[in-house]
């Protein structure tokens, strides 16, 4: 496939080969390390293999973002999803390609991210993993591919930091639904949109620990307007980035949206790093033997200190069959109907 067929507005659009395309103009960025830093991993990569290139930058200095993009349980959702083989799939915020290079052994995978550089380490570390990827420098909301065209949508980490660059005053959950309204657009008939996020109402959040966004206590439950407020204090005065929500919130946006929701699924430790991933129908069940694995503080990785509570909580959640409301975070699953 050559890039062109994606597009249906070319003036928006730079075309630099026949898979890879960079937006003229868009809102937001999104980074974990330096410009500099990205493209000096461009340049080593061109004559090392990746993973020995990312053990030397990160795996003393940075575990966190090491185990981040080397384990494998970041894309163990796939396992759950009916993929169709041959198809088209779009990763929105590929990042180190841990989602969309797997996806491009089910068929043709598109890379979508705010960052050139980061693309072009995706690029080296799909061209030794011998995977052919469609590579696009853009903001999702705006990028103007063709609609109708894509079997699979993925919105893993993504979805929370959508709103990223909004207009000052915009609600993030308008911005998120106005996601959920394109990638509706976007899909085929029956066509699959996948989200992976935290759980604003998650256990360990209630108990105090730190928003995987933000770093800050006591915020992830606060409603939009609290939190944007309870940010600009901490961060003086800088717009909120990312917001997560409750069970019934997201499928309350996932209705407004027009899409259908089909499964959701409890993610543990988290959506990050899945180690379990239960249907919600059976969570409770599950849950009442206790916690299913340590959960830990998704800024760093560092084991949670608070897991002897979380396991008792969780038994008596589950005895009252309401644990699925307090998961740490969610997989759902979504169709496009009719």
């Amino acid at each position: 496939m050559n890039i062109r067929e994606l597009i249906n507005d070319s003036s928006q659009v730079e075309v630099l080969s026949d898979n890879f395309a960079v937006e003229h103009n868009y809102t937001g960025k999104y980074a974990d390390l330096s410009s500099e830093k990205e493209a000096e991993m461009v340049s080593m990569m061109s004559d090392r293999p990746w993973r020995e290139v990312i053990a030397d930058s990160f795996q003393d200095h940075s575990p966190w973002l090491y185990k981040i993009i080397t384990d494998t349980g970041r894309s163990l959702f796939l396992d759950v999803l009916d993929i169709p083989k041959n198809g088209l799939h779009l990763d929105v915020g590929s990042g180190w390609g841990q989602v969309c290079i797997p996806l491009g052994r089910y068929g043709k995978s598109v890379a979508l991210d705010l960052t050139y550089n980061r693309l072009n380490i995706l690029k080296s570390i799909a061209n030794q993993e011998s995977v052919s990827l469609q590579y696009v420098q853009g903001n999702f909301l705006s990028f103007p591919f063709n609609e109708n065209i894509f079997d699979t949508i993925i919105f893993n980490g993504s979805l929370e930091w959508i709103g990223v660059g909004r207009e000052e005053g915009t609600s993030i959950r308008d911005v998120q639904i106005e996601a959920l309204k394109k990638a509706n657009r976007l899909l085929k008939p029956d066509g699959l949109v996948y989200i992976g996020i935290e759980n604003s109402l998650g256990l360990k959040y209630i108990l105090g620990a730190e928003d995987d966004h933000t770093g800050l206590i006591h915020h992830t439950f606060l409603g939009e307007k609290q939190a944007e407020a309870n940010f600009q204090t901490n961060t003086t005065g800088k717009q909120l980035p990312s917001k997560t929500w409750s069970l019934e919130e997201y499928k309350d946006m996932i209705a407004e949206s027009g899409l259908e929701l089909e499964r959701v699924y409890g993610c543990f430790p988290d959506y990050k790093l899945i180690r379990h991933m239960v249907d919600l129908r059976l969570i409770n069940e599950e849950l009442k033997k206790g916690l299913l694995s340590l959960e830990h503080i998704g800024t760093n990785g560092q084991s949670y200190g608070k897991n002897h509570e979380l396991n008792e909580i969780y038994k008596l959640l589950a005895k009252n069959k309401v644990a699925e409301k307090f998961c740490p975070s969610y997989g759902f699953i979504i169709r496009k109907r009719g």
